[in-house]
């Protein structure tokens, strides 16, 4: 005969690590458009309005290794059918692209506040959904050790809060699984701040 085995108590547990952090790296996508009836004088006006919007970018600390010059895109608004062709005021509207791309975080807010100046200086700088300044922290591996043994710590005061009140003791760890790493904006407003997340659920024997 064998002997009845008592069921092994245990507690499951979530720990939780939160941590605010800099954004490292700034994107953004400065673009305006130039349009015009002659390809030679569009292409001369563009050439024009690339090298303002370049010394704008140099003006605001910003060098040419954190911006790269993309290649535009004409758009001949004789080949689109669904254009009123007595409405067109050009023919010929270019779309012209810098790309920021720069750990130099601050700086690069500060310049896309600063869009005016552009603008008074005759570029039309573009405000669609693709041209806002994406920031983000790329440096999640050097914290990640950290903050897992941070939650796994939080969640180990969980239980033994739990073992108190139930009159127990903690005893081993029979499982553990660490949850995804979330990296959100801290505020509206504040995109180049992050708040990194990460819960880790562990089971404990109870003694």
């Amino acid at each position: 005969m064998g002997k009845i085995v008592p069921q092994e108590r245990q507690v499951s547990v979530r720990g939780l690590a939160e941590r605010e952090v800099d954004a490292d790296l700034a994107v953004w996508k400065l673009t305006f458009s130039v349009g015009g009836n002659d390809l030679p004088l569009l292409r001369k006006e563009v050439l024009r309005q690339t090298e303002i919007v370049c010394e704008f970018l140099k003006d605001h600390n910003l060098d040419s290794e954190d911006f790269t010059v993309l290649s535009p895109q004409i758009n001949d608004a004789a080949l689109n059918m669904y254009v009123d062709s007595n409405r067109i005021k050009y023919n010929y509207i270019a779309k012209q692209s810098v790309l920021v791309r720069s750990s130099k975080v601050l700086a690069v807010k500060k310049t896309a506040a600063d869009t005016l100046t552009l603008m008074g200086r005759g570029v039309s700088v573009s405000s669609e959904y693709d041209t806002f300044v994406s920031y983000e922290f790329t440096g999640l591996n050097d914290i990640k050790p950290e903050m897992i043994a941070e939650a796994t710590k939080n969640a180990r005061l969980a239980a033994e809060q739990f073992a108190h009140d139930s009159g127990s003791k903690v005893g081993k760890i029979k499982s553990a699984t660490q949850g995804l790493f979330s990296i959100e904006n801290a505020a509206v407003g504040l995109e180049e701040k992050k708040n990194v997340r990460v819960v880790t659920t562990v089971v404990y024997c109870l003694k």
